[in-house]
């Protein structure tokens, strides 16, 4: 029931900022009522509220199996919006002509990444779901494979970094302590927006009697001594987590 409040605040910090991405780090679906009473429709119309630039799957995603995925995405796309979010899956391998989600292939309807500009830079964003606890307490179809995270999530750095891309975003639904490990021993990624773990970031929140678990966001060094910024943004529409970045010409975060 928080969505309307959520949206109003992303246009609201949106309207006096440039180079925004709009960004879903997942379970967007399952839970509350909207989804009981419509099977989704009215998330998806929710989420088009906001328009996400990008949507990483999460294992809520899958509490329905393939199908009631594909039936949220195709909400998701409706034409009664002007809003085509890319979801986002890397480490996702639904099988192709068993699964709803692969009729032809098995990038039907999950992206491993997605490239978008702006201010003239390339970014890319590659989307990681959590594979053991998405296979072992949600409902994905039997021949839905889910491949180890950080293997794929640096073959997919890898990818786009040959193709030029400097600026690469990790948006993962693993878990914040998994998204600190991702971050020591990737290299490539700069920012990492994370969920699952409904972790609560911001030494400030302390002063309202909150247990954040760290600061936001929290700055980790990879194997090459580079920066990494990793951020959560709590749960259940409760907060929008605003990440300030700069990069230099390199695409290294510099701030």
């Amino acid at each position: 029931g928080g969505f309307p409040r959520l949206a109003t605040a992303m246009r609201e910090l949106a309207a006096g900022a440039s180079n925004v991405l709009r960004l879903h780090a997942g379970d967007a679906i399952t839970g509350d009522l909207y989804f009981t009473l419509f099977g989704g429709e009215a998330d998806a119309d929710l989420m088009n509220q906001v328009c996400f630039d990008a949507f990483a799957v999460g294992n809520h995603e899958f509490d329905a199996g393939d199908a009631g995925l594909k039936r949220f995405l195709d909400y998701l796309s409706k034409r009664t919006w002007d809003c085509r979010t890319p979801a986002l899956g890397a480490n996702v391998a639904p099988e192709v002509g068993a699964s709803p989600l692969a009729r032809f292939s098995a990038r039907d309807y999950l992206l491993p990444h997605v490239v978008l500009e702006r201010g003239g830079r390339r970014i890319g964003i590659v989307g990681i779901d959590v594979a053991q606890k998405t296979m072992r307490s949600s409902n994905p179809d039997a021949g839905t494979r889910f491949l180890d995270e950080a293997a794929i999530a640096q073959a997919q750095v890898d990818l786009l970094t040959a193709q030029g891309v400097d600026i690469i975003v990790l948006l993962t639904h693993v878990g914040y302590r998994s998204d600190l490990d991702l971050a020591r021993t990737l290299t490539g990624v700069d920012l990492i927006v994370g969920g699952d773990s409904h972790t609560l970031l911001g030494e400030d929140f302390r002063a309202l009697g909150l247990a954040p678990e760290g600061p936001y966001p929290t700055r980790v060094r990879n194997p090459e001594g580079e920066m990494v910024c990793v951020a959560h943004a709590w749960q259940y529409t409760w907060l929008v987590g605003v990440l300030d970045a700069s990069f230099d010409g390199s695409g290294r975060v510099t701030d």
